[in-house]
């Protein structure tokens, strides 16, 4: 399997988001691309796709802020396109989580389209996967615009360009795949590079203005960044992005999947970074979550005797949970359960896919190191 297309990624300074300052930094990141135009012909079905987990508001940095997104819907209609902007939220239909986030009254100022993921196709693939079931409105627009926003994640270390097109799969379908893949989790960032190659976004930018740390993606800590990335390898982004934060790429297994099978590229030294040095923009102390599975280095019959140990996992914080079921129902493997009324999770069917810890609306699951991962240096 291999793609490549110009991984030339700008990076440029955003303080932050009034809308002059975004418009400024979205069209000179797209500028140093070539324009919007490159992209975009007249009459083009353009799909904007941000991240819209759930529904809080623009502060929170949970979801794709609603400044970027207005930049990016004035850019597509001055090129001529019809701008639409859509995802399949995790929680809550996507009306509620646009209308929290600020993004609803973005599309309707704007006279753009707000699509509804509610009907899926059946796609053959040529990849490891044979087919994907993906939103129709994604699949038949003429361009995708990939809108990340730069988060911590407890089961990529960090979430953006590529896991972001996961929205394009519909409803509970997504949950279905974690279940699919299981405790392979090199097999899950497979799955989302061939639905990355399968939906070939034209463009990505990315919000990184003000960006997650933490407890992310969903529970975790605004941290100011400063930037706005933009590109058409989103692999790139992604590479470019976390060296950004302090990390280095090879350390997310999703670079390490993109890097094996020759998608897009993953090398620092390969890409073009327009605009903004990374070094003169990097952010010291990102605070990432803990992030180690020491155990799928192991045999089969070690990863199974020693999984709690070598693994991080899903913690809940009693003091904090109010027992309302939202993680029950985002588990896969139908591993968390209430006892004595307090919820518990059964460690020897999670997979550590970290949706419980994602969706949590109060923040109460975070990500802890099994014990043989706190002693080791």
């Amino acid at each position: 399997m291999k793609t490549k297309i110009s991984s030339d990624t700008a990076l440029i300074r955003c303080a932050g988001y009034d809308s002059g300052n975004i418009q400024r930094a979205v069209q000179q990141a797209v500028d140093l691309l070539g324009g919007m135009h490159v992209f975009v012909k007249p009459g083009d079905r353009v799909l904007v796709k941000p991240n819209l987990l759930k529904a809080r508001p623009p502060e929170a940095a949970v979801t794709t802020h609603p400044e970027v997104v207005r930049a990016v819907i004035r850019l597509v209609q001055t090129a001529g396109g019809i701008a639409m902007v859509g995802d399949s939220p995790g929680m809550g239909d996507l009306k509620k989580v646009a209308e929290k986030s600020g993004i609803l009254d973005v599309v309707l100022e704007e006279g753009a389209e707000l699509a509804e993921f509610d009907e899926a196709v059946q796609v053959k693939n040529n990849g490891r996967f044979q087919h994907f079931e993906v939103s129709k409105q994604a699949y038949d627009a003429d361009v995708i615009i990939n809108l990340p926003k730069l988060k911590t994640h407890g089961m990529t270390t960090l979430t953006g360009a590529v896991k972001n097109l996961f929205g394009c799969i519909p409803g509970k379908r997504k949950v279905q795949w974690h279940f699919n893949t299981g405790v392979n989790h090199d097999l899950f960032m497979r799955m989302l590079l061939e639905l990355y190659l399968l939906l070939k976004p034209s463009l990505t930018i990315m919000d990184a203005v003000i960006g997650m740390e933490g407890n992310g993606p969903g529970s975790g800590d605004p941290r100011q960044i400063g930037a706005v990335l933009a590109g058409r390898d989103a692999v790139a982004i992604d590479a470019v992005s976390a060296k950004l934060v302090g990390v280095y790429p090879d350390r997310l297994p999703l670079i390490r999947a993109a890097e094996a099978l020759d998608i897009g590229e993953t090398k620092l030294d390969r890409i073009t970074v327009l605009g903004n040095a990374i070094e003169s923009m990097a952010v010291n102390t990102f605070r990432l979550p803990a992030q180690e599975h020491l155990e799928w280095k192991l045999p089969e019959w070690a990863r199974r005797s020693l999984k709690n140990a070598l693994t991080t996992k899903p913690v809940i914080d009693h003091g904090q949970c109010i027992t309302c079921g939202v993680c029950q129902g985002h588990c896969p493997q139908g591993a968390i359960e209430v006892r004595n009324k307090k919820l518990v999770i059964d460690y020897r069917n999670c997979i550590r896919c970290f949706c419980c810890q994602e969706f949590c609306p109060q923040g109460a699951i975070t990500v802890g190191k099994g014990w043989a991962l706190t002693i080791l240096p």
